[in-house]
Formats: C-alpha cells, structure tokens, sequence
C-alpha cells in the first residue's frame, strides 16, 4: 500500500497556484519538477554559501566570468560607447557578487542609469537587492520577476531605454540616451529544459544595435564526461528541500547524480524506493500524485555543449541563431572548460 502524505504549507507560500498546478503537472506527467523552483524559501543560504565558495576559490568557473566582464567594461567604456549612460539588464540574478565591480564601475564612471534584476524567485530579486544597496548604496537597484521559459522579457525593461530631454541650469534643452546592455551570465541557461524558447523570448527585447552577453560551462568532445559529485551540488540540498516540502521520507530515497549521454548532459534524480501518493490543494480540490518505488522524479539537468577538437561549437552557433541571434564574439577558457559569448540579433550589422 502507497503511503499517503500532504504537501507542507510552506510550498503554497513560496509558490503561486500556477506554479503549484505546473509542479503538480510536470511530477504528474513527467515526472519532472523544473530546477527553476529551487531557488527560494531555506534553500538560499545554499546560493549564498555556494556564491562565496566561487569568490574565494583560487580557480572557478566565477572568477573566468568576472575576467569576461571586466573585458567587457573595459571594451564598452573605451571603444564602444553609444550612448550617455546604461541600464545594466542581468538575467537570472542569482550570484550578485559575479556583477558587483562590474556594476560598481559603470556606477562610479557616472555611466549607469539603472541595474535591473530579472529572476523567476522573488527571494533571489530580495537577496541581490540587499547585497548590491549594501555595497553600492547609491545605485538605482530595480527587480522584475520573470520566468524566461514562459514569456517575452517583461516591458518594463524595454521601457527603461530613453532619449530623456531634461531642463539644465542655464534652461537649456539636453538630451541623455539611454540603452540596455545584456547578462546572461552563469550556467543558467543550461539548466533549463527549454533553451530555445529562453533564447526566443531574450531575443524578442532585444533591439538591433544592443548587445548579449552570456557564458556556461561546456565538454570538450574528445573527453570523457566529468564525474557528478551529487553530495558536493546545489542540487543534493534542493533534492532534500522538495523530499520535505512532499512529505517524503529521505531514507525512502536515492539522490542520483549521473551523465545522461542519450541526452548529452548531467541529471539529478530522486530514486523512489516506495510508493507514495501525495496530496496537494488546489482552489480547495485536492489532487493526488501517485509515485511507485523505483521510479525517479528529475530535479536537476545542465544540457552539455560540445566543443570540437579545433574548438568549433557548430551545436552553440546553430542553438542561438534559430533563436534569431548572431554569435560576434566567441571565447573558451579552456581550464575551466568556460564559454563566454557575445551576441546581436540576427541582421545587426557588428563585428569583433
């Protein structure tokens, strides 16, 4: 007989009734819960833990995309400037630390005119608030949520550029541009289960003469695929947190961390060894998922990019420009197996 638990009450208040229903249709169906719901309520000291690791580790993935940035800064501030001042736009704003000095310099050059953070978790917008206001307590910080699976990007972020006209001292008519620059920044976008819709909805903001940046980790293809420690990743904690947030007996478990190479990426699953049937409310119905010992309910998955042996990505460069994008810039850090992109829309005319 399956054992029968309730969700924890603590799920209905991370989480809207449309997130609920699709949890409950993707466990249903698929046997999957999206990644995206794992950053909120107790699992952010994990971020935060995880974010300082990265910053004082000699070496990481984090400290090869602070070298991107600042190569960037340098680039725009010095020899790309086409505007009075920015809007900074980073999407998926989980690490602030990544973009502090980035951030801090356009603040302190008097370049920038807002930092907006774009994020499905409104505990991940309330983290970056407090951490970027604190170091930088003068920068016009600006949240939005958003799921960039499932709409275009928000048009409050479309609505900051501007060709302001503001009345000076003398009562002379000025006029300030202003433009938004893009982050894409961290291995997000490999998280997700469907690239080319977050690609498509990036793209449908973007303007022709701004500009994309965006890096993940990716395999070299002559190698073997790397060992996933589950116990050392995100994703072991946030196996625990939704076992909790079911009702499900850890010890009735396996948290599986593995390379699926008929997908091409690196998984996390939860391996059931009972049944369970397990009750949600939804608009004071409830709904039962029954799940039977042996199967496996996928948290975590990160879509490995293959790059060739004359470092060539054809997989990257096809994935971005059916999403209507052009890849001007392509860089690998080849310790960290890292790549860092620069793009425009599909027909801008820009070359680097």
């Amino acid at each position: 007989m399956a054992i029968a638990t309730v969700v924890t009450p603590e799920l209905y208040k991370l989480f809207s009734t449309a997130q609920v229903q699709d949890m409950i249709r993707s466990l249903r169906c698929d046997r999957i819960v999206p990644f995206k719901y794992f950053y909120q309520g107790n699992l952010i000291p994990h971020w935060q833990a995880l974010n300082t690791k990265q910053a004082e580790a000699q070496i990481s993935s984090a400290k090869a995309d602070d070298n991107f940035l600042k190569r960037v800064c340098i680039r725009l501030l010095q020899s790309e400037r086409s505007c009075d001042r920015w809007n900074i736009i980073d999407i998926g704003a989980g690490n602030p630390q990544l973009v502090k000095k980035f951030v801090g310099t356009f603040l302190e050059n008097n370049l920038l005119n807002a930092y907006i953070a774009l994020d499905i978790s409104p505990d991940i917008l309330e983290m970056s608030r407090q951490d970027l206001t604190g170091w930088l307590p003068n920068l016009n910080w600006q949240g939005v949520q958003w799921d960039f699976e499932q709409s275009s990007m928000p048009e409050q972020v479309m609505s900051q550029r501007a060709s302001k006209t503001a009345a000076s001292e003398t009562e002379n008519r000025e006029t300030e541009t202003i433009e938004n620059l893009y982050l894409y920044i961290g291995s997000t976008f490999c998280n997700v289960i469907d690239r080319l819709a977050v690609l498509r909805n990036i793209a449908a903001g973007l303007k022709a003469d701004e500009y994309l940046y965006v890096s993940f980790s990716v395999d070299f293809a002559a190698a073997k695929p790397q060992n996933f420690e589950v116990d050392e990743h995100i994703s072991k904690p946030a196996a625990l947190t939704l076992l909790g947030w079911l009702g499900i007996k850890a010890e009735d478990t396996e948290i599986l961390g593995y390379f699926d190479p008929e997908w091409g990426g690196y998984k996390t699953d939860i391996q059931l060894r009972a049944d369970y049937d397990v009750a949600f409310k939804v608009h004071g119905q409830t709904e039962i998922v029954s799940l039977k010992a042996g199967e496996r309910i996928n948290i975590y998955r990160f879509f490995s990019y293959r790059i060739e042996a004359d470092t060539s990505a054809p997989q990257i460069f096809a994935d971005f420009q059916a999403a209507g994008l052009e890849i001007i810039s392509y860089r690998i850090e080849p310790l960290l197996s890292r790549v860092m992109l620069v793009c425009r829309l599909l027909g801008s005319r820009a070359s680097e």
